[in-house]
C-alpha cells in the first residue's frame, strides 16, 4: 500500500477523484528495479501495471538484422502496461528495462481491474494514456522513415529538455542526460553517424556539446530544424 498523495505523481491520473485515488494506491505496492533489470522480461506477458516515480526505463526491441533498438524511453510519470489490460495478454517481442535505478508504485492486473469496475474513471484515465503514448509512438515510427537523422535528433532532444528557463544564450540542459549510443538506438542509427549529427547541430547553433551542466539545446533553433526539416548544412 502507498500513500494518495504519490497517485498525483503521475500527471495521467491527477484528475481522479479522491475517492479513486485512494483506492488505487490501497493496491499499490512500492517497487524498485536497480538499472539493467527487467521490468518486463521478454516474451512474458506482464502481470503488474507500473508507474514510475523515480528514474528512466526503456522498452528495447530487436530491428532486422538483430540490431537492438530502443523504441520508448520512460520517464517518471509515466505507466507502464498497457497490455496488462487486455483479457489475454500474448508474449511481447520486446522488454521493458530499468535504463537507471527505478523506484515505481505497481498493482497486479487482478487488483487494477478490481479497482477499476469500482472507480471506471482510473479505466478511461489509464486507458487515455496508452493512447496519447502509442500515438506519440506512431508518429516517431512514420518519421524514422520520412525525415533526416538530424530532425529525428532534434526533436529527441526536444522531447528531454529540462523545464528551466533559458540562459541568456537561448540554451537549456536536458532533464536526464543521453549517450551517443543511447541517442542512437532511439533514432535510428549509427553511434558515429549520431556524433556527426550533433557536431553539425552544434555548428548550426542548436546544441554546446561540452559544458558544466553536460549537453545544452537550444529549443528555439531545434523547434526550426524539426518544422521545416531543414538538415544542418555542413561548415
Amino acid at each position: 500500500m502507498i500513500q494518495p498523495d504519490i497517485i498525483d505523481q503521475i500527471p495521467a491520473l491527477r484528475g481522479l477523484p479522491h475517492e479513486a485515488k485512494q483506492a488505487l494506491a490501497g493496491v499499490a505496492r512500492e517497487v524498485r528495479y536497480p538499472k539493467g533489470r527487467p521490468i518486463y522480461p521478454l516474451l512474458k506477458a506482464p502481470q503488474d501495471l507500473v508507474m514510475i516515480l523515480e528514474g528512466l526505463a526503456r522498452m528495447n526491441g530487436v530491428a532486422t538484422g538483430g540490431v537492438e533498438r530502443i523504441i520508448y524511453v520512460f520517464r517518471p510519470g509515466e505507466i507502464l502496461g498497457s497490455r496488462v489490460l487486455l483479457e489475454s495478454s500474448p508474449e511481447a517481442s520486446h522488454e521493458v528495462k530499468a535504463m537507471r535505478a527505478v523506484r515505481a508504485a505497481a498493482v497486479s492486473r487482478s487488483d487494477f481491474l478490481a479497482v477499476g469496475r469500482r472507480h471506471p474513471d482510473i479505466l478511461m484515465m489509464v486507458t487515455a494514456e496508452f493512447s496519447r503514448r502509442l500515438d506519440h509512438m506512431t508518429r516517431r515510427v512514420l518519421s524514422a522513415m520520412s525525415v533526416e537523422v538530424p530532425v529525428r535528433l532534434s526533436q529527441l532532444l526536444l522531447d528531454f529538455a529540462a523545464p528551466s528557463n533559458p540562459d541568456g544564450n537561448g540554451f537549456v540542459p536536458l532533464a536526464y542526460s543521453l549517450t551517443h549510443e543511447t541517442m542512437a538506438q532511439i533514432v535510428g542509427a549509427s553511434r558515429p553517424h549520431t556524433s556527426t549529427v550533433l557536431r553539425d547541430l552544434e555548428r548550426a547553433g542548436a546544441v554546446q556539446r561540452r559544458s558544466r551542466r553536460g549537453l545544452l539545446i537550444h529549443p528555439e533553433r531545434l523547434r526550426e530544424i524539426v518544422a521545416s526539416e531543414e538538415v544542418p548544412a555542413r561548415s
